[in-house]
């Protein structure tokens, strides 16, 4: 019944039933902002980290004409650093029919990936080609696309990094999270590369921030002269852990990701995450306009930062080469 009709009815019923028809009328215009509301396209957001969604996702979707609650309803899942919950999560996504998941980090990935083989996934991923994610970069071929950062390719210039900041250095430890599936080969290769630049390297595993502690507890009988951390969602969730752990063994540690210095690291050089969320939040945008996850090639990021932390150098006791303060991209004072 139109609104019409529904007025015609109102003069016919008169006066006494106006009360009456006025809440006909009012309980078809809740009706129908309802189901406005469910036309709206759902995206979910699953994160390994805490439940802060991010600021540049966000920014980024605003930017594209997608106002959350307006023009795009979005269900976060956030596992709090705990692993085991990211299956469960990703099934509630499932659940909740969305149109799109947004996955970011590897063990996220994973997840959703288990989760649904038809519901398109953007990644924010380590490695997506080695860990079997897309079939290739340009020609992805399922439900997953995205962005992949690239880390092993960068691993050659990041040990470089560590040689010119370390150059009498003989002994290194690769940390790493043996659950991420793109970094046991990724801690294979550094090994390896480490040993071309003469250096004594081993891996060690980390799963808990109780590992972290051990493995720097060890240092005390079995002192590496540096620690190269193979940087992913888990490890960034303790970022702040490392930081102490490594001022407090005056032992220098270098991070794939930025967000690693800015908690109080020593260095790093990788990829910029604002722009890997950037570019994600794009593949987010074009497949809720239709795009298809197997046509739409993965991207890789173009803005790779050196951040070198001073403040962090002279509690260890370290002095930064000036070559290397030359080239950083930011310096922490």
């Amino acid at each position: 019944m139109d609104i019409s009709l529904r007025t015609l009815k109102l003069k016919w019923l008169g006066p006494l039933s106006a009360p009456l028809v006025a809440a006909v009328l009012l309980l078809g215009n809740l009706e129908l902002a309802a189901a406005q509301t469910e036309r709206l396209p759902k995206v979910g957001y699953l994160g390994f980290g805490a439940a802060t969604p991010s600021t540049f996702f966000q920014k980024r979707m605003k930017e594209l004409g997608w106002s959350e609650g307006k023009d795009v309803n979005i269900e976060y899942r956030f596992a709090g650093g705990r692993p085991g919950e990211l299956p469960r999560l990703a099934r509630e996504l499932v659940n909740a029919k969305v149109d799109v998941i947004m996955a970011s980090g590897d063990e996220a990935i994973v997840a959703a990936k288990n989760a649904t083989r038809t519901i398109p996934i953007v990644m924010s991923a380590c490695d997506a080609v080695t860990t079997g994610f897309v079939a290739s970069l340009a020609h992805p071929g399922g439900n997953i696309t995205g962005v992949t950062c690239i880390t092993s390719e960068l691993l050659p210039k990041r040990l470089a990094v560590f040689r010119e900041l370390l150059p009498s250095a003989s002994r290194l430890v690769v940390l790493y999270n043996p659950e991420n599936v793109s970094k046991p080969p990724e801690a294979a290769r550094a090994v390896e590369l480490a040993k071309e630049l003469y250096l004594d390297a081993k891996a060690v595993q980390f799963r808990t921030a109780e590992d972290i502690e051990t493995a720097f507890s060890s240092f005390a009988t079995d002192r590496p002269d540096g620690l190269v951390v193979l940087t992913e969602q888990r490890s960034i969730a303790y970022a702040k852990l490392l930081a102490e752990l490594s001022r407090r063994e005056r032992v220098p540690v270098l991070h794939s990701f930025s967000e690693g210095v800015y908690a109080g690291g020593l260095i790093s050089y990788g990829p910029d995450l604002p722009e890997m969320a950037v570019l994600a939040t794009n593949y987010v945008s074009k497949i809720l306009k239709g795009g298809k996850p197997a046509e739409l090639p993965v991207e890789q990021p173009t803005r790779f930062k050196l951040v070198i932390n001073l403040k962090t150098a002279k509690e260890i006791g370290l002095t930064v080469p000036t070559s290397l303060i030359a080239r950083a991209d930011e310096v922490i004072e």
